[in-house]
């Protein structure tokens, strides 16, 4: 799911990668607009409120809504980073790394939650680690999947649909963007839905659950890499035998 790129991946690679990590954005999305009164995985709604604070003057929102919009690109900067850095020599920590990232603010994010003053803080935390799974899917996929905000992938449904309708463009082509846009949506709606009774319940346990999930999404792509060389190994260990 994350360690085929370029080339190698296939339609089902992004298509997994799309349901898991929308579903991901589903949930933070609605714990932050519950419990911090801020959605945390786009930025397209803060952006319209720091140009309104700033016509009327309204410089402490402007400071606030900058540093939101700051924290999202540097998540995405930090998952190219790690890409750049470590796709040659270290291809496993080229995505291991945002992952981990994201696991240890979103935990960060449940630990202080019963501190004081920590509201300010936990959005940016989340901000920043939403930009760092939007920057690692959209690079993994080669820009095919975005699973931190819809309007996009709304767009692209529309268009598709337009297509299909008209007989334009390829059919296999169409159809599976299709299929992969609206799988993006309804997994990031049922996110959602699941994380609004999950946080009224549980409040802040309720990140649990993504921090779960991306743990288990290192430990199954590690596997599957580690079976993967063990085959090449054996294969290579039978040349031999095959002169």
């Amino acid at each position: 799911m994350l360690h085929s790129k370029g080339i190698k991946r296939t339609f089902k690679h992004n298509l997994f990668l799309a349901i898991f990590f929308a579903f991901t954005a589903g949930t933070v999305n609605i714990y932050g607009f519950v419990n911090l009164g801020v959605f945390t995985t786009n930025i397209t709604g803060h952006v319209g409120e720091f140009a309104l604070s700033f016509e009327l003057s309204r410089w402490l929102a402007v400071q606030k809504i900058t540093f939101w919009l700051l924290a999202f690109g540097l998540g995405s900067f930090s998952s190219a980073l790690f890409i750049g850095l470590f796709k040659k020599k270290h291809p496993r920590l080229s995505y291991a790394l945002p992952i981990l990232t994201e696991i240890i603010l979103l935990t960060w994010c449940f630990l202080i939650h019963n501190q004081s003053g920590v509201h300010s803080k936990q959005i940016l935390i989340l901000l920043y680690a939403m930009g760092i799974q939007n920057g690692i899917v959209s690079v993994v996929s080669g820009k095919v999947v975005r699973t931190t905000h819809l309007t996009g992938m709304i767009t692209d449904i529309g268009i598709g649909m337009g297509k299909f309708l008209l007989r334009q463009g390829n059919k296999i082509y169409v159809l599976r963007s299709l299929l992969l846009n609206l799988s993006v949506v309804f997994s990031f709606i049922i996110g959602g839905v699941l994380s609004t009774f999950l946080t009224m319940e549980y409040n802040e346990k309720v990140l649990l659950l993504p921090i779960g999930l991306l743990i288990s999404a290192l430990i199954f792509d590690f596997n599957r890499i580690t079976k993967t060389m063990n085959k090449m190994l054996r294969f290579r260990d039978r040349l031999p035998l095959l002169k």
